[in-house]
């Protein structure tokens, strides 16, 4: 079995990060991300990512398989008291790396996070409707689709797409 290496973004992670994430949104119809890119420079994702470290109610995780990135993962979270409870989550693996259990890894490790710091009560995520292997995955995790947006994205030929609102409670 190919061995799987999960460990938090650090600083010097942010020019691979880059290039992933540019890769995954020209490779996948399913993300926010696409052609454009992340659109951030080398410096700014490093400083991100430290700003994310230093954070108690923030987490960005990295999946790699021999040296090279396959996943991420990552919870951001506000730091004004009245809302720091509420994450967001987001996901992404490459096509090279699909059916390797890494999104169910990087679940996994995220979610062990969040209950073993006890910050976030309220756990957000947005899926297009049609992607049915992230839908099924969520719902293994304990999501449940809170609201459906009618018309929340465009696929790859401009037709208009329902996005679900997905949320997962912590006590």
């Amino acid at each position: 079995m190919t061995e799987i290496i999960i460990r938090e973004a650090q600083a010097q992670d942010a020019e691979q990060l880059i290039t992933f994430l540019n890769g995954v949104g020209k490779e996948s119809h399913f993300l926010t991300l696409d052609d454009a890119g992340i659109l951030m420079t080398t410096e700014q994702m490093a400083t991100y990512l430290s700003q994310i470290y230093e954070k108690d109610n923030n987490t960005y995780l990295l999946a790699f398989i021999a040296d090279k990135l396959a996943g991420v993962i990552s919870l951001t979270a506000d730091f004004h008291e009245r809302v720091r409870h509420i994450g967001e989550l987001f996901i992404a693996v490459g096509n090279a790396f699909q059916g390797y259990g890494i999104g169910q890894l990087l679940m996994t490790d995220l979610l062990d996070d969040i209950a073993e710091v006890g910050i976030i009560k309220r756990l957000e995520l947005q899926v297009q409707k049609r992607n049915t292997r992230a839908v099924y995955l969520y719902e293994k995790y304990g999501f449940e689709v809170e609201s459906i947006r009618k018309y929340g994205a465009r696929d790859e030929h401009g037709q208009l797409i329902d996005v679900l609102e997905m949320v997962q409670f912590f006590d």
